[in-house]
């Protein structure tokens, strides 16, 4: 009778490892967020134009849906459904196929963490998406420096 009961709970006790590592996830998941610039906690929102184009800076949230493809990438979709796109320096959205592993190389965003927060690098040029500082349009762009500083943090 202790045998079987000792049996069990070694079985109990190996099967909790690893259904815990099983279950460990990114620490990012797919699902909603607003991105935040790290150079003013209160402001700084990315957000983005009803016919695409370019983004920039906003004291208003915008909200996103991160999207995780299966290399691990991200897609940074707007409210309206399209993607948030590097080419060159330029930071734009654009009509696409927002699901998961429907975009391209342009589309796709790594989300690095920093310990204070997030640089997204864009997987076609390299570049972080970086903040001028000012609150406009176009005030979004791709930096092909990383400079790991605030204007290129997101959280």
């Amino acid at each position: 009778m202790f045998k079987k009961h000792a049996a069990k709970a070694l079985a109990t006790a190996a099967a909790v490892p690893a259904l815990l590592i099983g279950f460990t996830g990114a620490a990012h998941a797919d699902g909603t967020i607003t991105w935040k610039n790290g150079t003013n906690d209160q402001c700084c929102f990315l957000g983005s134009q009803p016919g695409g184009g370019a983004v920039g800076a906003s004291t208003v949230g915008w909200e996103w849906h991160d999207v995780q493809n299966s290399d691990g990438t991200w897609n940074e979709v707007d409210r309206f459904g399209r993607c948030l796109t590097g080419y060159g320096s330029q930071a734009y959205t654009e009509n696409c196929n927002s699901g998961r592993d429907g975009t391209n190389s342009y589309e796709r965003w790594r989300e690095i963490y920093t310990g204070s927060g997030f640089k997204l690098q864009n997987v076609q040029s390299g570049g972080f998406l970086d903040w001028t500082g000012a609150y406009s349009l176009g005030s979004v762009y791709v930096n092909g420096t990383d400079y790991n500083n605030q204007n290129q943090r997101w959280y």
